[in-house]
């Protein structure tokens, strides 16, 4: 389900969702709860968040039934406590990334 909000400036639609995917930063990893994704980029829950607009990010996403993850590259536009990080995608497998797109979203409630 596409969701609109009045104020952005979104060019596409964002797919709400709710899985772990792995932040990959030097030597160190983090487990990031990604909220929703679309075709031109992602958001991710962070409380405490260290990641500025405008930092390179790399994460790994699940696809569900492949051993490989999807290796994503992004830059982050923004960081607001309660929006969390908001990424646009610079490099991705496209193909792998369109049929993660296409799984249904989780059905409420049963969300991480």
């Amino acid at each position: 389900m596409a969701i609109f909000d009045q104020d952005e400036r979104r060019a596409e639609p964002r797919t709400r969702t709710s899985f772990f995917a792995v932040e990959i930063r030097g030597n160190d990893l983090y487990y990031r709860l990604v909220r929703d994704i679309s075709p031109s980029g992602f958001c991710f829950d962070e409380k405490f968040p260290v990641e500025r607009p405008g930092d390179l990010i790399t994460m790994d996403f699940p696809l569900p039934g492949s051993a490989t993850p999807i290796r994503i590259r992004g830059h982050v536009v923004y960081v607001e406590p309660r929006r969390g990080v908001g990424v646009r995608i610079t490099d991705v497998e496209r193909d792998r990334y369109a049929r993660l797109m296409a799984l249904p979203p989780p059905i409420p409630g049963d969300e991480v």
